[in-house]
């Protein structure tokens, strides 16, 4: 039954756009260990402003295995990965849950070839609910698919899923022009920073994260826009940030919270001290 569905993937292949996320998606967080033992965490890589790239596919695809024989994300990892400049991750994910090892190592039942062999990046072979809630969430339904994960942790698939699979210059130019800059994380996210408490008394916690090590700076001004304070956190590392500060000597009153790190990226904040 497999190998039929796989000749009828052939056949469409040029329709697999239909089956992932809409281009600019925010992407879910996934942790998954690939079959060397090693803990494969998607945001940890986010978070360090890397460029994540996705092969969905299967060991019994042919399209798999010509897109994956062909070289292309190997020559990504070689050039981008831990043996080039270290600012992607090429990761390699089996999305049918009846995958074995020795599928993969190309002595199974259900495949096409040593996927091991010639795979030089991460392979994970995830099972049971956590890899339905993958496929569901990052809508896999054909194979293979393909994605690129900016730092902000915005999804691209079009471009790379559309007709013959891309080369590794199809790759770069989405990165390069279609992700946008990293910093603050989730910009443009309807909640990309919290401060806690609001209303406030004494004092609140800023709560964020960024997806590189950048400076961080607090301006406050009051409703009328006038500066009320200003604060340099100084350069931060990348990750999940909480941040205290002190608002004990504001006067009762509507304040705004401008949060921008070395970018110039900001995000805006109303807050209400008593």
């Amino acid at each position: 039954m497999k190998k039929v569905l796989c000749l009828i993937i052939v056949a469409l292949f040029t329709y697999a756009a239909q089956a992932q996320l809409t281009d600019g998606s925010t992407v879910p967080d996934f942790t998954f260990t690939d079959i060397n033992g090693v803990t494969q965490n998607l945001y940890t890589y986010l978070n360090q402003g890397k460029y994540v790239a996705i092969d969905n596919s299967t060991t019994w695809c042919h399209p798999c295995w010509d897109y994956d024989t062909s070289g292309t994300m190997d020559s990504l990892y070689t050039r981008h990965d831990i043996p080039g400049d270290n600012t992607w991750k090429v990761l390699f994910i089996e999305v049918d849950i009846n995958t074995t090892l020795a599928d993969l190592q190309g002595t199974g039942t259900n495949t096409v070839g040593n996927w091991v062999a010639f795979t030089h990046f991460p392979i994970m072979n995830p099972v049971g609910i956590p890899l339905n809630d993958y496929k569901t969430a990052y809508n896999i339904n054909s194979y293979p698919t393909l994605y690129i994960i900016c730092p902000n942790k915005k999804a691209y698939a079009d471009s790379l899923n559309k007709g013959y699979k891309p080369f590794l210059t199809t790759w770069e130019y989405i990165a390069n022009t279609m992700c946008g800059p990293a910093g603050l994380d989730n910009i443009k996210d309807s909640n990309p920073i919290t401060i806690y408490p609001n209303p406030a008394n004494d004092h609140v916690t800023l709560y964020f994260s960024l997806n590189f090590a950048t400076e961080v700076k607090l301006s406050v001004t009051n409703i009328l826009g006038q500066s009320v304070a200003v604060k340099n956190f100084g350069s931060l590392s990348p990750g999940d940030q909480s941040l205290k500060y002190d608002v004990s000597n504001f006067n009762p009153g509507i304040y705004f919270f401008t949060v921008s790190d070395g970018n110039s990226r900001y995000v805006r904040k109303k807050v209400v001290v008593q």
